[in-house]
C-alpha cells in the first residue's frame, strides 16, 4: 500500500496561538505523547469522501430534502478560530473549521464519547498514519460520527481521527476538516457577518470579485503560493486552524535569503529555540528568524509591514486573514478568492513581533524561545527556563497555563527556574 493512499491526515498541522502576555505562548493542546504502536497494514484506513451531505430545509419552506442547496450557517469567530454549530442527537457542540486538516478530528477524552457507563456513539473504523506540523508520524484511531446537523445540512458517515488529549481549554469539541470542501462544496467565509455559506452550485459565487490564487492539494489539503519578498514565491498551507496571518518555513527562508540582499534586510533578529507544537511532537530546537516583511502579497494584494517568524513545518496562511476580508474556496476550480474589506489593493498590518514561546517538556512547561530584543529577555527570561508560577499561582500543566486570563497593559510576575537551578521572579508587561 502506498503511503500517499493513506489518509495521512495532517492532524493539527498548525500552531494554536494561545493569548498570553506579549508573546504568543504556542500551545496546540496537550498532544505531546508519541504512540509507537504497530498495526497490520490491512487495519489501516484510507482517506474517504464517502460521507453524505443532504439539505433538509425548514418545514415552513415546504421543500423536500435536496442535495442541491446554498445554505447560510451562523458561525463564531473567536481568537481567530472559525467555530461551527454542530448538533448530534439533539445536543449542541462547537467544531473548529480547519482547512489544514484532511478530515475531522475528535478528542479523547471528550463529551462526544458519552457519559461513563454509556455506549459510545462513535463507531471505530480502523487506524490511520498521521503526520503533524513537525512532520512526525504516528498511528491514530479513526471513528465515524453519528449523523450530525450543520445549519440545514444533515451529514452522515463523517470520519474523524482521534487525538488523545489532557484536560486542556480548547473552546471547541472537535474539528471539521477540508474533506468537507473536497466533497464538492463551495464555501464563503464571512466573519464580519458571522456566516459560512456552503453550496454545491459550482458558479454560485461566479460574479463575486476578489484576489484569486490557485491551490494545489497535497495530502488532501490546499497549498497556495504567496510572495513574502520581491521576486520570491513561497508555498504555504492555507490553514484556517492556524491563527496567525503567515509564518514561513525555515528551509524555504534560508533558500531565499542567500539569493537576495533585500531578503536579509528584512530579518530583525534570530534566536535558537522551539515554538511549534504538533499532534505528536515539539519541533527540534533550531534557529528561528524574526522577520519584518515590507509586504506579503496574495495575488496582487499586499499586506504591508507584517512581522512574523520562521518555523520547522510548512509555511502557513492562517485565519487572521479573515480579519481583513472574506474568503471564497472553490474546489471545482481549485481557487481561493480573498475579498478585502478595503477598496485599495493593500493594507498596513503593523503587528507586534512574536516575542516568546512556551512549550511542554515532559511534565513541565519551559520557555522554548525568547527574542533577545524583547522585554522578557531584558528582564531575565531565557530559553529553557521552567515556568513555576504566574502571579504566585502554581503552573503544573499546559492546561493550567491556558486557564490564565492575561489582559493587555498589565504586568505579570513569572517565577522561573533557570538552567543553573536558580529561581527568579521576572516581571513582564502584556502588550
Amino acid at each position: 500500500m502506498k503511503s500517499e493512499e493513506l489518509a495521512t491526515a495532517h492532524v493539527w498541522r498548525r500552531l494554536f496561538i494561545v493569548g498570553c502576555l506579549l508573546w504568543s505562548a504556542v500551545a496546540n493542546s496537550s498532544l505531546f505523547t508519541f504512540h509507537s504502536s504497530l498495526i497490520a497494514a490491512q487495519d489501516l484506513h484510507r482517506y474517504s469522501l464517502g460521507f453524505t451531505v443532504t439539505y433538509n430545509p425548514p418545514s415552513a419552506l415546504l421543500l423536500p430534502p435536496s442535495t442541491t442547496f446554498a445554505d447560510t450557517i451562523p458561525i463564531e469567530f473567536e481568537k481567530h478560530r472559525i467555530l461551527l454549530p454542530i448538533e448530534i442527537d439533539g445536543k449542541k457542540y462547537r467544531f473548529l473549521f480547519d482547512t489544514g486538516c484532511t478530515q475531522g478530528v475528535v478528542f479523547d477524552p471528550s463529551p462526544l464519547w458519552g457519559s461513563q457507563g454509556e455506549g459510545s456513539p462513535l463507531k471505530e473504523v480502523g487506524r490511520v498514519v498521521s503526520f503533524d506540523v513537525n512532520n512526525r508520524r504516528d498511528t491514530v484511531r479513526v471513528v465515524q460520527l453519528p449523523q450530525f446537523r450543520l445549519g440545514h445540512l444533515d451529514i452522515d458517515g463523517y470520519l474523524c481521527t482521534v487525538i488523545r488529549s489532557g484536560p486542556i481549554t480548547r473552546g471547541y469539541d472537535g474539528i471539521i476538516g477540508f474533506d468537507l470542501i473536497n466533497k464538492g462544496l463551495v464555501c464563503k467565509i464571512d466573519v464580519d457577518n458571522k456566516r459560512l455559506i456552503l453550496t454545491d452550485h459550482k458558479k454560485f459565487f461566479a460574479k463575486e470579485e476578489g484576489y484569486e490564487v490557485k491551490y494545489k492539494l497535497s495530502s488532501f489539503v490546499p497549498y497556495v503560493w504567496v510572495s513574502p519578498f520581491m521576486r520570491h514565491m513561497d508555498r504555504a498551507l492555507f490553514d484556517t486552524g492556524f491563527t496567525r496571518l503567515y509564518t514561513m518555513n525555515r528551509e524555504s527562508f534560508q533558500k531565499h535569503v542567500y539569493k537576495s540582499k533585500q531578503v536579509a534586510a528584512q530579518v530583525e533578529g534570530r534566536a535558537v529555540g522551539q515554538s511549534t507544537i504538533g499532534a505528536h511532537s515539539v519541533e527540534t530546537a533550531d534557529t528561528v528568524y524574526f522577520l519584518a516583511l515590507d509586504r506579503l502579497k496574495w495575488d496582487d494584494f499586499s499586506f504591508r509591514n507584517y512581522h512574523t517568524v520562521t518555523q520547522e513545518g510548512s509555511s502557513h496562511i492562517g485565519a487572521e486573514l479573515l480579519d481583513y476580508g472574506s474568503v471564497i474556496i472553490n474546489p471545482f476550480k481549485k481557487r481561493i478568492i480573498f475579498q478585502p474589506n478595503t477598496k485599495t489593493d493593500e493594507m498596513t498590518i503593523a503587528n507586534k513581533q512574536f516575542q516568546m514561546s512556551i512549550v511542554p517538556a515532559g511534565d513541565r512547561l519551559v520557555v522554548g524561545l525568547v527574542r533577545e530584543e524583547s522585554e522578557a529577555y531584558r528582564n531575565g527570561i531565557r530559553q529553557g527556563d521552567v515556568i513555576l508560577k504566574v502571579n504566585g499561582r502554581r503552573i503544573t500543566s499546559l492546561a493550567a497555563f491556558q486557564q490564565l486570563h492575561f489582559e493587555p497593559g498589565v504586568t505579570y510576575t513569572y517565577t522561573v527556574r533557570h538552567l543553573d537551578g536558580t529561581i527568579a521572579d521576572v516581571r513582564v508587561r502584556k502588550d
